[in-house]
């Protein structure tokens, strides 16, 4: 009897320890029916979360339909700046040079004219007191023919450049409007050279307009004065009559080495008037420039009028009785050169026509000479 019982003392026990293990955790493997739906998960410790990265090659993960995530306020996205390229270094634009600038008294006046050397072509004649040559020397890349008269004596002598008016170049020959007042000069002691132009008796050919390249060839004839026997290139004074008075007054506002100048007759030194009454010699001009009308400034930047305070002294001579050119243009000079401070004289000749004769020239003359006296031989 002890045996049974204590048998079933001993099962009475297990299955009593058995019940109440199940009963305290029904998922252990001894109870053979444990609760429906299988073990909840337990929280990861925390830091102890993994976010898997993402594969293209394995499925997109989902949610479970029940699940909801909770906001935690309202987001904002702010797009982060990106990186913004550094501006390319684009090369500061520069003006356009202005093509008519190079015949501005300004851009003249910043070029240079250093001639070549004066050739003597030949003999043209003899004087007492002095020797008459051709000669040719070169301007702009033209080969430009001339007068020169040279003073019998060793010098240096001062020099007088003559701008001979217009005559039609197919008629115009060496010397023409010029030779009279040459020779006066040279007598009393002045190297005198009367250059033909571009275009003119042995010259070559060559554009002028506005008396641009008339004033060229004079300004190229002073850089040469440097290879003339007895010449002396510090003391230059210019002649001019008619248009030449035009192309003396341009050299003169532009070259620094011009002590003084004299003009009889003389064009306008506005070109706008010149324009208006077509004595620019060419039809060039208003080509290139328009008219006074749509270039008004341009054509004030071409005129020497406008330039008289160079510092050079101005003797101006016209015949009241002119009826080619109207005196009251010279007039006009007399007066711009007053208002920009210019040293000028003004000498009318009651009746006295374009081209001064008689007593009329005689006078002008001996004017002529006694201002180159003062300006130019003793300068």
């Amino acid at each position: 009897m002890n045996i049974v019982a204590c048998f079933f003392a001993a099962l009475t026990a297990l299955v009593g320890a058995w019940y109440v293990s199940i009963w305290i955790d029904p998922y252990l493997p001894s109870n053979p029916f444990p609760p429906k739906g299988g073990k909840l998960a337990l929280p990861s410790p925390a830091g102890a979360l993994r976010v898997a990265s993402y594969r293209p090659d394995q499925p997109t993960p989902t949610f479970p339909a029940t699940w909801t995530p909770t906001a935690t306020g309202t987001a904002t996205f702010t797009r982060l700046p990106s990186s913004t390229p550094r501006p390319t270094n684009t090369p500061t634009a520069t003006s356009t040079p202005n093509p008519l600038w190079k015949y501005y008294i300004a851009g003249m006046r910043g070029r240079r004219y250093p001639g070549s050397q004066v050739q003597i072509h030949g003999l043209f004649g003899q004087a007492r007191d002095f020797t008459t040559y051709l000669i040719f020397y070169t301007s702009e890349g033209l080969r430009i023919s001339g007068m020169m008269n040279v003073p019998k004596g060793r010098g240096p002598f001062p020099v007088v450049i003559l701008c001979h008016g217009y005559v039609r170049p197919s008629k115009y020959a060496t010397g023409n409007d010029t030779w009279q007042q040459a020779d006066y000069l040279a007598r009393h002691g002045y190297i005198t050279i009367a250059p033909d132009y571009r275009g003119h008796a042995a010259s070559d050919r060559g554009v002028s307009f506005f008396h641009i390249g008339y004033a060229q060839d004079v300004l190229n004839l002073i850089g040469s004065l440097r290879t003339v026997e007895k010449a002396d290139p510090g003391r230059i004074g210019l002649w001019g009559h008619s248009m030449g008075g035009a192309v003396a007054l341009k050299a003169g506002v532009v070259s620094k080495k011009v002590d003084a100048v004299v003009v009889f007759g003389s064009v306008s030194a506005d070109e706008q008037i010149n324009f208006a009454y077509g004595t620019g010699n060419s039809s060039y001009g208003p080509a290139w420039f328009g008219s006074p009308r749509t270039n008004r400034l341009g054509y004030k930047r071409i005129s020497s009028i406008n330039y008289l305070d160079r510092g050079f002294p101005l003797s101006i001579h016209h015949g009241t009785g002119d009826t080619i050119v109207p005196y009251e243009w010279s007039v006009d000079l007399f007066k711009a050169a007053q208002e920009q401070g210019a040293i000028a004289e003004l000498h009318l000749y009651p009746g006295a026509e374009h081209t001064f004769v008689g007593e009329d020239w005689d006078l002008a003359m001996e004017r002529t000479l006694a201002f180159f006296g003062r300006y130019v031989r003793n300068g």
